[in-house]
């Protein structure tokens, strides 16, 4: 096992964030309900989640 890969769940919060991030200006896109989360948080101008880098 590789200590320079990340595990899973930061995996999936990353890509919740950036499939949130590409469908950012469309009025109601088909996500799951962390990219939804992610979308509205960002629609909002909040920071997307505290554990996100990306």
């Amino acid at each position: 096992m590789a200590f320079d890969e990340l595990d899973r769940t930061t995996r999936y919060i990353l890509d919740a964030k950036s499939r949130a991030l590409e469908v950012l200006n469309e009025t109601s896109p088909k996500l799951t309900a962390l990219e939804k989360a992610m979308w509205a948080k960002l629609k909002r101008g909040e920071r997307s989640c505290k554990n996100s880098n990306g």
